[in-house]
């Protein structure tokens, strides 16, 4: 098997920190990549005396070197926000020129590769946090959404915010059982997506580690699945999307210095 060039930058969790976010972006155009993926808790509009701040400096660090992220928003991005903004035919949504939005259940294509996202998840914290502040009560991706990327047909990446049910992981809280249980709920939900959609590779995030781990399929087939690190996790928080020779896509460690 032969790497070609990196093709695209993943990310995990940034949560608002834009000298991180800069480093990142600073990683990404030394790996020669121009379109970076997110897998939410970007911190997107956050209300306060900062709104805004953020994703005008990261927006006009991406301009200057002709790059743009596209972010499939995750609990932690403000959904009052991202449902409002219109999708264009290219199947994502404007934040800034820069900054674009995979809506939940949407895809689009970037060079030749079908990207799905099903964002969203649910937020285990929310009785510490406030509404419209920093946290938005339409947080959690719906079985109507799953069902329109289903209907829309094979993708080669799929991103998501949590991780499918199927892929063990260990939460950085111990939970009452009452709200591990409700938080399943979305890992459920995207097992039986992984399940009907079947993509190659997927990139999910808010667990805060990486994780990599393969879920199979009854017909031979398995989705890659890769938990990317929050902000901060030097060797954790972003890969590179490497095509090979035979098609499919490698994900390899991307290093990360933050500002």
């Amino acid at each position: 098997m032969e790497l070609s060039n990196p093709l695209l930058a993943v990310f995990g969790d940034w949560h608002g920190h834009l000298g991180w976010a800069l480093g990142a972006i600073d990683a990404a155009e030394r790996a020669g990549v121009r379109t970076l993926l997110h897998v939410g808790d970007f911190g997107l509009d956050f209300p306060g005396p900062q709104r805004g701040r953020y994703e005008s400096k990261l927006s006009r660090r991406l301009a200057a070197s002709d790059m743009r992220i596209l972010i499939s928003p995750g609990n932690h991005d403000n959904w009052s926000t991202i449902l409002k903004l219109p999708v264009g035919e290219d199947g994502t949504a404007q934040f800034t020129e820069q900054v674009l939005i995979l809506p939940r259940g949407g895809r689009t294509t970037i060079e030749s590769v079908v990207i799905g996202g099903l964002g969203g998840a649910y937020s285990v914290d929310q009785g510490w946090r406030k509404t419209g502040k920093d946290w938005w009560p339409n947080e959690e991706p719906t079985q109507e959404e799953a069902e329109h990327l289903i209907a829309g047909g094979p993708v080669k990446v799929l991103l998501t915010h949590d991780v499918p049910a199927s892929v063990p992981m260990k939460g950085e809280f111990d939970l009452p059982p009452h709200i591990a249980d409700r938080a399943e709920q979305t890992r459920r939900l995207l097992d039986s997506v992984v399940e009907r959609l079947q993509p190659p590779v997927m990139f999910c995030g808010h667990w805060h580690h990486r994780r990599q781990h393969s879920i199979p399929h009854a017909e031979g087939t398995e989705t890659r699945v890769h938990v990317l690190g929050k902000e901060l996790n030097r060797e954790g928080n972003a890969v590179l999307l490497i095509p090979t020779n035979t098609g499919s896509l490698v994900a390899e460690p991307l290093f990360v210095v933050g500002r």
